[in-house]
Order: C-alpha cells, then structure tokens, then sequence
C-alpha cells in the first residue's frame, strides 16, 4: 500500500483537533490511491468507530462550544441554573481519535496522535 503521512503543524487546517494525516492518491492507477483509501477508511472505523468527514466534523464542534459558551454567559449575567438551559453536546460521530477528507485531489485520513498513526502503519506498511 503507498501513502504518505505528515506531521501537522500551524500552516495546516486542522492542526487544533490533530497531529496527522495519511495521505493517498486521488486517482486510480498502478498505486491504487481510491481502493487504498477505502480500504483503510473502512478499516479506522471497525477500529476506532465511525467519524464524522472533517469539514462537518469541525464545523459541528465549532457550533456545539460556541452554543456552550453563550449558555454559560447567560447564567453568569442572568443567573440562569445551567440545569434549565440546553446544553449543546458534541456529537459522538466528532470522534476524537480520527476524522476524514475526500475532496477532489484530496484523499486523507487524520489521526490525532502517534498511537493512532503507529498502529495503523503496523498493520498496513507502506510499499517502497
């Protein structure tokens, strides 16, 4: 199996939620980048549960602290028991293990630390 794996830092999206992605190719050829994909997309979800693609998976936390955030201000300023107010609750389709991207040119599985990346390169090596 080919893919490549980077190291996220602060010129990455998502370098807040996680510390990698793997990478493959967007294209069906010799390297088999979409079978590939598939293959360990499906194999992140048997093992760690399904995650939500990462666009939606952001986008869905994003919403879920801010709508927390105000709760909280609207206890403090008008003494509101946080009981009696809805607590937005993030997801547990947000999996904080690992999310997704397929966009065009753009096929990427992210973990979010080493542990996740080791074992996924454990059971599935990189081709040379």
């Amino acid at each position: 199996m080919k893919y490549t794996i980077q190291r996220l830092d602060k010129r990455y999206s998502h370098a807040d939620l996680f510390q990698y992605y793997i990478g493959f190719k967007p294209r069906m050829d010799a390297d088999r980048g979409p079978e590939c994909f598939n293959e360990v997309l499906q194999w992140f979800t048997r093992t760690y549960g399904w995650s939500a693609e990462i666009k939606q998976h952001v986008n869905m936390k994003q919403y879920g602290k801010a709508y927390n955030n105000v709760t909280h201000h609207m206890n403090q300023k008008f003494g509101i028991p946080l009981n009696q107010m809805t607590h937005q609750l993030i997801p547990g389709f947000c999996n904080e293990l690992w999310s997704w991207s397929n966009l065009y040119d753009d096929l990427r599985i992210y973990t979010a630390t080493h542990r996740e990346l080791t074992f996924f390169q454990l059971t599935f090596p990189v081709d040379q």
